[in-house]
C-alpha cells in the first residue's frame, strides 16, 4: 500500500511514526513482499539492506487515538469519500452503494487472501483494490489507516519500506526521520502532579510521551495551584490559541470547584477539560478530622496525586495513611482534605521510579486512558 515511485508519503510517517522507529537491517531478498519481488532477485539467498520504518499496528493505531481518530470518525471520512468518488471515480461497478461494513470485509478478504466472492460488490471492491491502494477516491490518509489498523491484531507488525527510495537518491535517512506533528499540552495544578503523571506515561507508554509537553512550572515559574490553572487557561483561551491542551484538576473539593469555572469560560474544542478519574480505594479511605478518625468516600473531596500512587505507596506499616481534613470551603459546603505525610509519600514514589519499578501504577494508567482519550470524547 501507499506505493509512489521514486517518493513516499510523508504525511503517512508523520501520523504513526517516530524518528526512532527507524530501522536499518540485513535481511534476505526471499523475506521481499512477493507483490513487488522482479526477477533480479532470484538468487533468494543474497541480501540487502532494509531501511523503513517499523511498529506494531496496536502503537500505530494508539498514535492515531490520541489525536481524536476513532472507528467513528473513519467511517464518516469514508462516507464522505462516497459521494466524491461517485463523481470523480472511476468504477465499473455502483461505488455509491458500498456500505463501510462492506469495505472492512474487503480488505479482511485481501489480508487472508480470501478474493472470490459470490457478492458482487465485495468481490468488485476487492478488485478495485488489487493496485494496492486499498480504499476509494476521496479518502483522507488517516480514514485509511485507521480502518485498516482497527481490524488488524495489536501485534501485527507495520513496515514503510523505503529502500529503493533512499538507495536511488531520492531520499537521505536524515530527511525521512524530519517527523512533524503537533504535541499536545498538559496543563496540571502543579509539579508534582507533573511530575509523577510523566513518569507513570514513561513507564507505561514510551512509544506515547513524544507527543505530549507538560508545562514547566520551574523554569517558567507559573504558580502552582488549582484557582492558578484556571487563571492560566483563560489566559490562554483569551489569546485564542489553537494548540491541542488537556487541563486536568485533581479529584478533591477545590479542585473541581475551580474547574466548574471554566463552564463560563469560552474555550475552543482544542481545549480538554479533565479531573482525575474517582477512585475504587478512596470510596472507603481512612481520614482523621474534628470528629475523630472514620473511613468514607473521599472521591471528589481528598484525591490528589497522593492517592494514585498504588496501595503500596499509600501504606505504612500496614495501615493506610489517612486523609486529614483541612479547610472547611463555605460555597462548597465540603472540606478539602489532604494526605497526612505527604512528604513521605511523594518521596517512597520518586524512589520507586527511581528504581525502575513499573508495578502497581493501575491507579495511575486510570489518568493516562483520560488523558488519551480526550480528544476521542
Amino acid at each position: 500500500m501507499f506505493y509512489i515511485k521514486n517518493w513516499y508519503f510523508s504525511e503517512l510517517v508523520d501520523l504513526i511514526f517516530l524518528p526512532e522507529d527507524y530501522k536499518e537491517e540485513v535481511r534476505k531478498f526471499r523475506y521481499l513482499n512477493k507483490i513487488y519481488k522482479v526477477k533480479a532477485y532470484d538468487n533468494e539467498d543474497d541480501t540487502y539492506i532494509f531501511k523503513g520504518f517499523r511498529q506494531t499496528a496496536k502503537v500505530c493505531k494508539s498514535r492515531l487515538s490520541i489525536y481524536g481518530y476513532t472507528l467513528k470518525k473513519a467511517q464518516k471520512d469514508f462516507q464522505q469519500a462516497k459521494k466524491i468518488a461517485r463523481v470523480e471515480g472511476d468504477y465499473d461497478f455502483p461505488i455509491g452503494k458500498v456500505n463501510y461494513q462492506q469495505y472492512l470485509s474487503a480488505i479482511k478478504a485481501i489480508l487472508r487472501n480470501e478474493l472470490d466472492h459470490s457478492d458482487y460488490i465485495l468481490q468488485s471492491l476487492c478488485k478495485s483494490f488489487e493496485g494496492g491502494d486499498w480504499a476509494i477516491y476521496g479518502q483522507s490518509i488517516a480514514g485509511i489507516l485507521y480502518s485498516i489498523l482497527s481490524i488488524l491484531p495489536d501485534d501485527s507488525i507495520i513496515e514503510l519500506d523505503l529502500t529503493d527510495v533512499i538507495d536511488g537518491g531520492h531520499l537521505s535517512k536524515e530527511q525521512a526521520k524530519l517527523i512533524s506533528y503537533e504535541k499536545i499540552l498538559i496543563l496540571t495544578e502543579g509539579k508534582t502532579d507533573k511530575d509523577f503523571i510523566s513518569s507513570a506515561m514513561m513507564k507505561l507508554y514510551p512509544y506515547l510521551v513524544a507527543y505530549y509537553h507538560f508545562i514547566d512550572f520551574e523554569e517558567y515559574k507559573v504558580e502552582s495551584n488549582a484557582s492558578a490553572l484556571v487563571k492560566l487557561v483563560t489566559s490562554f483561551a483569551a489569546s485564542n490559541i489553537k494548540h491541542p491542551i488537556i487541563v486536568l484538576f485533581d479529584n478533591d473539593t477545590t479542585g473541581i470547584m475551580e474547574m466548574n469555572k471554566l463552564k463560563s469560560v469560552n474555550l475552543g474544542s482544542n481545549f480538554k477539560i479533565l479531573k482525575f478519574p474517582d477512585l475504587k480505594i478512596a470510596k472507603k479511605y481512612p481520614t482523621v478530622g474534628p470528629t475523630g478518625k472514620k473511613k468514607m468516600n473521599i472521591n471528589g473531596l481528598a484525591c490528589g496525586i497522593e492517592l494514585y500512587l498504588g496501595k503500596g505507596i499509600l501504606t505504612k506499616g500496614t495501615e493506610l495513611i489517612p486523609i486529614q481534613w483541612k479547610a472547611y470551603n463555605e460555597k462548597e459546603k465540603k472540606y478539602q482534605g489532604e494526605i497526612q505525610e505527604k512528604n513521605y509519600v511523594q518521596e517512597k514514589f520518586r524512589e520507586k521510579i527511581k528504581f525502575n519499578l513499573s508495578t502497581d501504577l493501575d491507579d495511575l494508567d486510570m489518568i493516562m486512558k483520560e488523558i488519551f482519550d480526550a480528544f476521542r470524547n
